[in-house]
């Protein structure tokens, strides 16, 4: 009954595995990755109004048959659900939990073939010749993985294979009565909202071409339909849609690079929950783009999205040399741009007023994830806030990410920014770190999810040290946004910053990323009247467990109840929460 996900499935033999599941043995199985259990380990009282279904999704299964992945990035999807019942319809447990892997397309390709069948975006890949170059070691998911095989092997393998897996292991979000589990280079999963068993991709509802074997590219203009590259015609989903507030309206685009010019399609769609039904949709391209923007920015007449100083190196990419994101050149000093556009569902004549712009000359900082936007009432202007870098040296895209653990000596640190647009004359004119948030190290910031598109007074963050230093993350973060928050510029790297309100969970534990949660029958005109859900992990006791926190209550006072599992959990990436088991709707950021 001890095993976990990191063991996966080289953890028993296939006869071990029978006898164990026939008896009932699996806490986790290692094959699927399905758990399902009640939980009674919470210490403090979980508050009554807590009601609800906490989806999570991550890296969760690291390599096949005891070879691992060459990064945390390419492991296959492992989707969570935290069932909160509510007091009254319950006598033992409030809280459920289950789990299991997104069984994709390349999931199940390799759980056959027992070897990596397909190449995935940070470098792993299947190997080539190997009668001349051996079979990897396979020393198991929980060791470092193996060094590169060599140049030949890899292209023998992977030279012009252009269909990358699709591993679902980004974002899950539930809307209009469905699961989806997200992956941004590719069109979302559809999960059973209950038992997490894989239905199949969605298409969104829209026209788009779901087989197997197609990139994220168009069609060659003016080729005949039957002289077109199989591999064309593909399309991709963000993996960072948004929620209006006032509308109630799901806000996803999916993209498509254009093969000539290296321009990039996008589309944006609102849907309805009522039957995930398509609103509106609007087509537009982004000039020089050769990589999808990872976030973007909802505001209530615009979406924007901020494209940072990537190239990526084709040739090497072609030949099968290296995963597309080690291709990428990153410039970390570079100006950046920004696509602003209108929301596909405004009127004809507020089309005329919002119109489309393009932001060039941003100074240098790379975005990961935006916690939110508004256009300012006053002024007129575009107002964000996101986790980024500043300005650095680094030439490697996510790469210090890769092996068994990031190596930190690599990482720039990352900061909570606040960036200012002026629609009028389309110029950048704020960039900084949020005043207040200086030398706090953090990410995934987020806001309540009814001021996803309003200028919110507090964001929360994962974070990581209050010194300025890139580390792991061991905290979580409260911003003021509304003014009140002491500003610190002059602070030198390793100065702290004592003014920020930062709980601590303690010695070797680790957060991951916090979500706002409204408290059922709460009035969401009241960003206090939520809680803070965050996954962390203890590796003394070697289990994971939620932590909740009120929000009426500074962070520091520490979580009003801490909900432990029986096991620890893959430090996961996104989630949702939806208020009821229908699925109708949920928040996210």
């Amino acid at each position: 009954g001890h095993h976990t996900y990191g063991q996966c499935d080289r953890s028993v033999t296939q006869a071990e595995y029978e006898k164990i599941k026939s008896e009932g043995g699996f806490v986790v199985d290692p094959f699927t990755g399905e758990a399902e259990y009640e939980i009674k380990d919470i210490d403090g009282d979980l508050p009554d109004d807590l009601v609800g279904v906490l989806y999570r999704n991550g890296a969760g299964k690291f390599g096949i048959n005891g070879e691992r992945v060459a990064h945390i990035l390419d492991a296959d999807g492992l989707v969570l659900r935290f069932e909160f019942r509510p007091p009254e319809e319950t006598t033992s447990s409030r809280v459920k939990f289950t789990s299991r892997f997104v069984e994709t397309e390349g999931f199940c390709e390799e759980r056959e073939s027992k070897e990596f069948t397909k190449r995935g975006t940070f470098g792993t890949a299947p190997r080539g010749l190997t009668s001349l170059f051996g079979e990897p070691l396979r020393d198991g998911l929980n060791n470092d993985p193996e060094g590169k095989p060599p140049l030949l092997s890899r292209m023998a393998a992977n030279a012009l294979q252009v269909d990358i897996k699709n591993t679902a292991n980004t974002q899950v979000i539930a809307f209009g009565g469905k699961v989806l589990a997200l992956w941004e280079a590719g069109m979302p999963y559809s999960l059973d909202p209950v038992s997490l068993e894989t239905v199949g991709v969605d298409s969104m509802g829209l026209p788009i071409d779901i087989q197997p074997g197609k990139s994220a590219v168009n069609y060659i203009p003016g080729l005949p339909e039957d002289m077109q590259p199989e591999i064309l015609g593909g399309k991709a989903h963000t993996a960072h849609p948004k929620i209006c507030p006032r509308t109630g309206h799901l806000v996803g685009w999916t993209w498509a690079q254009n093969p000539i010019d290296g321009s990039m399609e996008i589309t944006f769609t609102e849907y309805d929950s009522d039957g995930f039904r398509i609103v509106a949709s609007d087509t537009h391209t982004l000039g020089g783009v050769a990589l999808a923007p990872h976030d973007c920015v909802l505001t209530e007449h615009y979406i924007f999205l901020k494209v940072n100083a990537l190239e990526l190196d084709k040739l090497a990419f072609l030949s099968g040399a290296m995963g597309p994101a080690e291709c990428l050149g990153m410039d970390g000093r570079a100006k950046v741009r920004a696509f602003a556009f209108p929301r596909p569902t405004l009127s004809g004549e507020e089309k005329k007023k919002y119109t489309p712009f393009v932001v060039n000359d941003i100074p240098a900082c790379f975005s990961i994830h935006f916690s939110h936007g508004y256009e300012d009432e006053k002024t007129g202007d575009l107002i964000s806030y996101f986790s980024g870098w500043p300005p650095n040296d680094s030439e490697s895209f996510l790469g210090a990410w890769g092996g068994f653990c990031p190596d930190y000596d690599k990482i720039p640190p990352t900061f909570y920014w606040r960036m200012v647009f002026d629609p009028t004359t389309k110029e950048c004119v704020d960039l900084r770190v949020s005043p207040g948030a200086e030398n706090i190290c953090c990410e995934h910031p987020v806001v309540h999810p009814n001021f996803q598109t309003k200028d919110a007074k507090y964001a929360y963050a994962q974070c990581c040290n209050a010194i300025g230093d890139s580390s792991a993350p061991m905290g979580y973060a409260k911003f003021c946004l509304d003014g009140s928050a002491v500003g610190q510029p002059n602070l030198e790297a390793g100065e702290k910053n004592d003014t920020t309100d930062v709980y601590w969970v303690g010695s070797r534990r680790f957060t991951g990323e916090p979500l706002v949660v409204p408290k059922r029958n709460g009035n969401p005109e009241r960003e206090e009247d939520a809680y803070l859900l965050g996954l962390a992990y203890d590796s003394v006791k070697d289990k994971s467990c939620i932590m909740v926190f009120d929000l009426e209550r500074e962070l520091k006072e520490g979580p009003v109840c801490t909900v432990w599992l029986k096991t620890a959990l893959p430090h996961g990436l996104h989630g949702c929460f939806a208020p009821d088991p229908s699925v109708q709707t949920s928040c996210f950021c």
